[in-house]
């Protein structure tokens, strides 16, 4: 058994690396919030969820995600009121995909910048474009 006095005190420490920051997933349908949940920790991603807008800016707040996976609809706050927020209240706004239900949401989420995903979308698309994101990141 080896024990710390037996460690030579230049050896190099081996701690795992600090764990990537989590995506957060804003969406009101309580199924779909569900499913996409399972979908990215399977895939290995940290993932915080919020039902609508306002406890979504709380989260990004506490949190720093690093990426926001929103619903465009939603109750109280839509997705672009909520990237329009963030853009005022951050130096920097975490990339986002914006869910969207048709052409003209489609269009104002390029005028926002993000990438807007069309529901119903499939699952190799949202997974593609979180996986640009990280490459990108890192």
């Amino acid at each position: 058994m080896t024990t710390r006095a037996d460690t030579p005190r230049n050896a190099p420490a081996t701690l795992p690396p600090p764990p990537a920051p989590p995506i957060l997933v804003v969406e009101d349908d309580p199924r779909l919030r569900s499913a996409l949940r399972r979908i990215l920790e399977a895939e290995g991603h940290s993932v915080l969820v919020a039902e609508d807008g306002w406890t979504a800016l709380d989260l990004v707040h506490a949190y720093r995600p690093s990426m926001l996976v929103v619903d465009y609809v939603m109750p109280r706050m839509d997705g672009e009121m909520l990237l329009r927020t963030l853009a005022r209240e951050l130096p920097e706004v975490p990339p986002a995909v914006l869910l969207t239900t048709g052409t003209h949401q489609q269009e104002r989420a390029e005028a926002l910048g993000v990438l807007g995903l069309c529901k119903p979308f499939r699952v190799e698309t949202l997974l593609d474009a979180v996986a640009r994101h990280r490459i990108a990141a890192a």
